[in-house]
């Protein structure tokens, strides 16, 4: 890392040369990448819910009333 002088001397910046300075990733791809490990984690998600979780089974009766069945004429 080298310093040198600003164009009127009076603040120094630093100049990284191209082996100190790291490449920054892609804003596009870091985003599709997080979407990727998301989508991951809610599959996995699922995935488990299926293999481990068993829904009870249950009859279920309803009874109706005869006047929701048929309901009387209008006048």
């Amino acid at each position: 890392m080298a310093c040198e002088a600003s164009h009127n001397g009076t603040a120094r910046k630093e100049r990284f040369s191209k082996a100190d300075e790291p490449d920054p990733m892609p804003t596009l791809f870091r985003f599709v990448v997080t979407l990727a490990v998301l989508a991951g984690i809610a599959y996995g998600t699922m995935f488990a819910l299926v293999m481990f979780v068993n829904p009870k089974q249950a009859e279920l009766s309803v009874r109706i009333p005869p006047e929701k069945l048929a309901p009387k004429p209008s006048q």
